[in-house]
């Protein structure tokens, strides 16, 4: 079952991410903060035409600027029963200076699952990984994207960016 992440969520607005429920039977992600995490599917992506990005951007935002210090994330494929299985994948951040506009970034970061061999899909469960930020501070703007996975590209809509426990520092 999928929501969209509430606006504001921490006085942030998470766009394209939606709520995910951990179903432990069957899915073999691990989120940090189980059950709830968050995720991105590309196929929302293509379908809304919106990259997934974190922002100030919604009425009544009194924010000027936010840095992200950390985050856990994880790139998962959606089965047709539904069951989310983890993807070795490359993510790509790129932020956008408050004020300026001016860009930063990119930086990339790997999840990288125990997998079958050759595929980059993983059988067993897998924890999400950790990325630490010093630089990416006075952002306005924040997006992440599956830059490069190992599913077939015939597949590729049906990747989602995962994330949970987002530690960030707000500036009004």
């Amino acid at each position: 079952m999928y929501n969209p992440v509430p606006t504001p969520y921490q006085s942030l607005r998470f766009g394209t991410f939606s709520v995910a429920f951990l179903n432990p039977s069957v899915d073999l992600l691990a989120p940090h903060s189980t059950p709830n995490y968050a995720g991105s599917s590309l196929r929302g992506q293509l379908l809304g035409g919106e990259i997934p990005t974190i922002d100030f951007a919604y009425p009544g935002s009194t924010l000027k600027s936010f840095d992200l210090q950390s985050l856990y994330y994880a790139c998962t494929v959606n089965t047709q029963t539904g069951r989310a299985v983890p993807l070795a994948c490359t993510i790509q951040l790129s932020g956008k200076k408050a004020g300026t506009g001016a860009t930063v970034g990119p930086k990339l970061i790997n999840f990288n699952p125990p997998s079958v061999a050759g595929t980059g899909v993983s059988t067993t469960k897998a924890s999400m990984a950790f990325a630490s930020f010093s630089d990416l501070t006075g952002l306005s703007q924040l997006t992440l994207q599956i830059v490069l996975s190992s599913i077939p590209a015939a597949q590729q809509q049906t990747a989602v960016l995962d994330i949970d426990d987002v530690t960030h520092t707000n500036h009004a």
